[in-house]
């Protein structure tokens, strides 16, 4: 399966290096990329490297300005299994379909996680009203439990979206 660890912002110079706002919270990956896929294209990386919270991938067969700016915006997908998820980590694309809990009863599911340059957002929709959009930061996400699959949400998480 492939996910999501960041998307190409720029070129880099003139030889087609393309810069890459990331996504994936252990940016060490980027250093270590063999491969990644674009716009359902998969890529050799020559080189990665991370740099004031930017990675910069050289892509053989990208190796030119023009060829590096056509990739402007493209997600840049991995396989799965090249990212460095310890035992206790999941992705938060797994949380999908999660209940999603709040000061003890069920009130909605996850249905998408998006994702827009500062970090996940868990859309939820609520049950009996519209969706809506957590962030997946600890002053709002209490637990998240692979057992129960469910997502328990801070007390004060929904608080204007509820009342």
């Amino acid at each position: 399966m492939l996910v999501a660890i960041g998307t190409v912002l720029k070129p880099r110079g003139l030889q087609g290096e393309i810069k890459v706002g990331m996504t994936y919270n252990h940016t060490e990956i980027f250093n270590e990329l063999t491969t990644v896929s674009l716009n359902n294209q998969t890529y050799k990386v020559e080189r990665g490297s991370v740099q004031n919270g930017f990675a910069y991938l050289r892509l053989i067969g990208i190796d030119s300005f023009e060829k590096a700016d056509k990739l402007r915006n493209q997600t840049v997908m991995v396989e799965e299994s090249a990212l460095c998820l310890q035992d206790n980590e999941i992705l938060s694309s797994e949380l999908i379909g999660f209940d999603v809990v709040h000061l003890g009863k069920k009130v909605g599911t996850v249905v998408s996680v998006e994702n827009y340059g500062a970090g996940d957002f868990f859309e939820i929709a609520i049950t009996g009203k519209e969706f809506v959009l957590i962030p997946n930061e600890d002053d709002f996400i209490m637990e998240t439990n692979v057992t129960t699959r469910t997502l328990v949400l801070t007390p004060n998480a929904l608080e204007s979206e509820l009342v």
